[in-house]
């Protein structure tokens, strides 16, 4: 099967009026021959499917993200095409499936799928694309274990399961009284890593270099508040501003790792004034930007734009690498592995800074154990 064949074409009534509105710059699939530049860097991906919800209304979402989204500005210079939405299975596994297929298609394409949902479940398409790669999955998100809803919800079946996920889990903006102790210890005990609520929110830069390493992001609209996001499917009075959820979408959109990002868990008929919808699209719109302005920068394939810093850390006897960007000043570190290897992870000036006075920063320790085996569960 051809990617035309998972697909609906969209209708060209979206485009608004003015030519600086960002849907006059999206190629859209209408119907008449699916054209995909070799220049294109983002491919919007609708998803209308909320069975896993019970059918509560998250269907609406992708029509009505893309009536909010093709107003606003049209940005950076940056190829964008719309696939339009995605065909639902007769079943949810046949969904999956389908996701997995546009994405694949589009990784081979080094194009980077923005999905517009429908229920958070369906990141778990993208990840079936990216599994042969041990790919890092973050879910901004108040729950470390997503709610199940009319069945288990997929990635919780993947993420406590240690035999059936070899990748990396990030949940950002969690919430204590939401969540049982005994997941947060099974997170520590799989040095998976955990950005409390208000550990994001009183410094979101320390938060930004998981984003940047992540291969897929989730983000539920019910990690922002109720205020900003009345229509989440599980509105709270807590969560991120929509200004912290658009910076967090930016820093996704700007790490050269991310392959899809996925926004979800919105119920459109509840949306007085399209207040929520609105916030979700420039959501995406600050992921495209993001996108729109990567530079491919790494340590390893282009060190005369880093400068490297060595610290001898005297209880270890070793030394700790970091490196740092002469023109963006981001951070990375060296985190080495048994087989000799080295891995480049990304972290933040305070990293060197504990670095500095001796202590070893937390996602290096996570890093290293994940990396050599050292899990205790």
């Amino acid at each position: 099967m051809s990617i035309e064949d998972y697909l609906i074409p969209i209708e060209e009534n979206l485009i608004p009026p003015g030519k600086g509105k960002a849907g006059h710059h999206i190629i859209m699939n209408n119907g008449s021959g699916l054209k995909i530049p070799a220049t294109a860097k983002i491919a919007l991906l609708g998803v209308p499917e909320d069975r896993f919800s019970g059918c509560a209304g998250e269907i609406k979402l992708p029509e009505q993200m893309r009536k909010q989204l093709y107003v606003l500005s049209a940005g950076s210079a940056g190829d964008i095409v719309d696939l339009g939405n995605l065909r639902i299975g007769n079943t949810l596994t046949d969904t999956y499936f389908g996701i997995q297929h546009v994405l694949n298609e589009m990784a081979d394409l080094q194009i980077v799928t923005l999905m517009l949902g429908g229920t958070s479940d369906l990141i778990y398409g993208s990840y079936l694309a990216l599994e042969p790669h041990r790919p890092t999955l973050t879910a901004i998100s108040p729950y470390l274990r997503l709610p199940d809803c009319e069945t288990h919800h997929p990635l919780n079946d993947l993420i406590y399961h240690a035999d059936k996920f070899s990748g990396h889990f990030c949940n950002i903006g969690y919430q204590s009284y939401y969540n049982d102790p005994e997941d947060l210890n099974f997170m520590k005990e799989r040095f998976f890593e955990t950005y409390r609520l208000g550990e994001a929110t009183g410094n979101m830069r320390s938060c930004e270099p998981a984003i940047r390493d992540t291969d897929l992001l989730a983000l539920s609209m019910n990690a922002v508040k109720h205020a900003d996001a009345p229509a989440a499917s599980l509105p709270s009075p807590n969560g991120f501003t929509g200004e912290e959820a658009c910076q967090l979408a930016y820093y996704a959109g700007l790490g050269n790792r991310c392959k899809c990002m996925g926004i979800f868990d919105v119920l459109p008929q509840n949306d007085l004034q399209y207040i929520t919808v609105k916030l979700a699209a420039q959501i995406a719109w600050y992921f495209m930007e993001g996108v729109k302005r990567r530079n491919t920068e790494h340590p390893k394939n282009e060190p005369h734009h880093f400068k490297k810093y060595m610290i001898l850390h005297d209880k270890h006897n070793s030394h700790l690498c970091f490196f740092k960007n002469i023109k963006t000043e981001r951070w990375w570190m060296e985190v080495p592995s048994a087989d000799g290897n080295l891995e480049y992870i990304a972290c933040t000036p305070d990293d060197y800074a504990k670095a500095t006075e001796q202590e070893i920063p937390d996602r290096w320790w996570k890093i290293f154990h994940k990396l050599n085996g050292l899990n205790k569960a």
